[in-house]
């Protein structure tokens, strides 16, 4: 039975947690938020999972392969991401789970070993639509009100070269406001209607809940940010969008309060 909440309904999306390579400052952060104050809808925003132990990217590199890392990294999720986030949001609200182009990686390994179909989909072995989670398939959209809310890689080419304005070419594509994440920079996007001057959509890229240096990096700098974003969504669809910039020290205040600070 879904909970009735009042409006605005506050949501929390998380992007790009990239498991096991998690800021747990961050996701420490937004666990505080979301268990001090009334949630109406969560959305994992896509790459939950790196995935590195089966990507296409590592194939031919066993270096980067390491024993039993598929089923170690999926229990961890399961019992140190998922099952704390339940506990913290009941079961009466929407659990929208986008999927992105990190889980895809199972995909393309089925596509190379079909006799391996069944057996390593994240969404099966964690029965994720049994626990209530709505899965959001890559290249799709999740509706929230106004607000078109996708992974992001439909933004970028063969890779990640999604341009220098991201949330500019979200915008243009999808004739809406969209909020995205992708390619871990944070960043919006104002486009303006010539007919009327009340239509304007905005577009947003979202911070990353993962690390903003993993070792494939090489130590290049980038614009990556930690955070994650909160959309506060009233009855009729309109929206304000939040995006969470986590500090150094694993804090973030919004509302006159401070959250986090859990290493």
């Amino acid at each position: 039975m879904s909970k009735t909440f009042k409006h605005p309904g506050t949501w929390v999306a998380i992007y790009d947690l990239h498991y096991p390579l998690v800021d747990w400052p961050t996701f420490n952060a937004a666990m505080d938020f979301m268990s001090k104050n009334e949630i109406a809808g969560f959305i994992w925003g896509g790459d939950q999972f790196d995935n590195n132990e089966i990507s296409h990217h590592t194939k031919g590199k066993p270096i980067f392969r390491e024993r039993a890392a598929y089923k170690r990294n999926t229990d961890g999720f399961n019992n140190k991401i998922l099952k704390p986030l339940e506990e913290v949001l009941g079961n009466e609200i929407p659990l929208i789970y986008i999927t992105g182009n990190h889980e895809r990686f199972e995909q393309d390994l089925i596509e190379c070993h079909p006799e391996l179909e069944g057996t390593i989909e994240h969404d099966k072995l964690l029965h994720l639509e049994e626990r209530g989670w709505q899965i959001v398939p890559l290249g799709h959209s999740y509706k929230l009100g106004k607000l078109a809310v996708i992974h992001g890689d439909i933004l970028t080419g063969i890779g990640n070269q999604a341009g220098l304005f991201p949330s500019k070419k979200a915008v243009e594509i999808f004739a809406c406001s969209v909020l995205a994440g992708h390619t871990h920079a944070s960043q919006s996007y104002t486009r303006v209607s010539p007919v009327t001057e009340r239509d304007k959509w905005m577009g947003w890229i979202a911070p990353i809940a993962g690390k903003t240096n993993p070792s494939y990096l090489r130590n290049r700098p980038t614009a990556w940010m930690n955070g994650f974003v909160i959309i506060e969504v009233r009855a009729d669809g309109t929206f304000n969008l939040y995006p969470v910039i986590v500090c150094a020290d694993g804090t973030f205040s919004y509302g006159g309060h401070v959250y986090g600070g859990k290493r």
